[in-house]
């Protein structure tokens, strides 16, 4: 299956970029996983910037994509849960592939949370928009090694 990070705004810092294409490397020999940059719309309103970054978003997602949208409002799962999840798209035969949405700094529009299968949180707290991309990245790393038997230190 291959995975792809929709992430919304240009990374420009080097050591997310460096942590990033860490995990991109170490997920070779579990999925094919890239990261695709959208730009962040340049609107005066917040519903405004959510609605124009959503076209673009939607745009890019194929209909046999099992798509995972990151937001604050979404369910919190634990490492095991997230590993299910991915097993469960992954042995889907009407997805072919999988996309986690990262919005922009004013978040997701409710059209992508509706064509969402999962809507997930990785927490309570507020990340900056460039910081989850890694974020993301390691917990699918993660849940490939707990899908492949690698031993998970909290069982």
């Amino acid at each position: 299956m291959n995975i792809t990070i929709l992430a919304t705004g240009k990374c420009k810092e080097k050591p997310i970029l460096e942590l990033e294409d860490k995990y991109l490397k170490v997920l070779k020999s579990h999925f094919k996983t890239s990261v695709t940059e959208l730009p962040q719309a340049k609107a005066q309103r917040a519903d405004d910037i959510k609605a124009q970054e959503a076209q673009q978003q939607l745009a890019k997602i194929a209909d046999t994509a099992f798509v995972v949208a990151l937001d604050e409002r979404g369910d919190m799962l634990s490492t095991r849960q997230f590993a299910d999840m991915l097993k469960n798209a992954q042995e889907n035969p009407n997805k072919k592939e999988m996309v986690f949405v990262i919005g922009g700094a004013e978040g997701l529009h409710q059209s992508v949370r509706d064509r969402a299968d999962k809507v997930i949180s990785l927490s309570r707290l507020t990340f900056p928009h460039m910081m989850v991309r890694p974020i993301i990245l390691e917990q699918i790393y993660r849940g490939a090694s707990v899908n492949a038997g690698h031993p998970y230190h909290r069982d």
